[in-house]
C-alpha cells in the first residue's frame, strides 16, 4: 500500500517506537471512555497487533517465542471473558505457561556461585514476604472467588510470577547483557500488569486507575519483548536464552 511506504522505509527500531506511540494513544482514548469491556478489547487488539508484527516483520529463531505470543493472545481473550469460569481458567493457565517458559530459559543462565550468601538471605526474605502478601490478598477477596479451581489457579499464578521475577533478576545480575535486561524488564512488566488487573477486578479499588496501570505495563512489556526478539536476531550478544 503506497500510504504505508513511509512506514516501511523506517528502521525496525523506529517502527516499534511509532507503533508503540499509536497503541498508547489508542489505549488512552479507550481508557478515557471508562468502559471495562472496551479496555479488555483493547488488550486483545494490542496483543494481536504486536504478535502479527512480530510474526511478519521481526520473527525469531526459536519456536518458543511464537508460543509465548500465542499464549499472550489467549490470556488476553481469557481476560475479556474473565467474568466466566472458562475465561478465568484460560487467562490464568496461559499466564502460568508464559512464566514457566521464561523460567526454563533463565534458570540455565544464572551463575549461582556469583550470588553472595547475604544476597541469598536478602532476596529470600523479600521473596517470602511477597508470597505471604499474595496469599493475604487472595484471602481478602476469597468471597469473590467461585471455587477451589479458581482459587488454586490464582495462587499458582502469583507464586510462579513472583518466582519468575526473582529468577530473571538473578540471571540479569550474574550474566548481564542487553537481552537479559530486556527480558527482565518485559517479565516485570507482564507480572505487574497481571497484578494490576487482579486488583482492579477483585478489589474493585479505583478500577480505572489500575486498568490504566495494567494497560501501560502490558504495552511496555509487549514492546520490550519484541525488542528482545529483535536484539537476539540481529545483534552480536554474549548470551542467548532460547534454543
Amino acid at each position: 500500500m503506497p500510504q504505508l511506504n513511509w512506514f516501511t522505509r523506517l528502521s525496525i527500531r523506529t517502527q516499534m517506537l511509532v507503533l508503540s506511540a499509536v497503541f498508547i494513544a489508542i489505549n488512552i482514548v479507550i481508557l478515557s471512555i471508562g468502559d471495562v469491556g472496551y479496555i479488555r478489547i483493547a488488550r486483545i487488539a494490542s496483543t494481536l497487533a504486536v504478535a502479527l508484527y512480530f510474526l511478519i516483520v521481526v520473527g525469531h529463531y526459536s519456536k518458543w517465542l511464537y508460543v509465548i505470543y500465542g499464549l499472550l493472545i489467549l490470556s488476553s481473550i481469557g481476560f475479556y471473558y474473565y467474568d466466566f469460569l472458562y475465561g478465568k481458567a484460560l487467562y490464568l493457565v496461559a499466564t502460568i505457561l508464559v512464566y514457566l517458559i521464561i523460567v526454563t530459559w533463565v534458570i540455565r543462565s544464572i551463575e549461582w556461585r556469583l550470588i553472595k550468601k547475604y544476597e541469598y538471605i536478602t532476596f529470600l526474605f523479600i521473596y517470602v514476604m511477597h508470597i505471604a502478601f499474595h496469599f493475604y490478598n487472595v484471602n481478602n477477596f476469597d468471597h469473590k472467588i467461585q471455587g477451589p479451581v479458581e482459587n488454586s489457579l490464582i495462587l499458582i499464578t502469583g507464586v510462579i510470577g513472583i518466582t519468575t521475577c526473582l529468577l530473571v533478576g538473578f540471571s540479569n545480575a550474574t550474566r548481564s547483557t542487553f537481552n537479559s535486561a530486556y527480558l527482565m524488564y518485559a517479565t516485570f512488566a507482564f507480572v505487574f500488569a497481571d497484578f494490576a488487573a487482579m486488583v482492579a477486578y477483585y478489589y474493585e479499588l479505583f478500577p480505572l486507575r489500575f486498568y490504566f496501570i495494567e494497560r501501560g505495563s502490558c504495552l511496555f512489556g509487549l514492546y520490550i519483548l519484541t525488542r528482545f526478539c529483535y536484539i537476539e536476531n540481529n545483534e552480536e550478544l554474549s548470551q542467548d536464552y532460547v534454543d
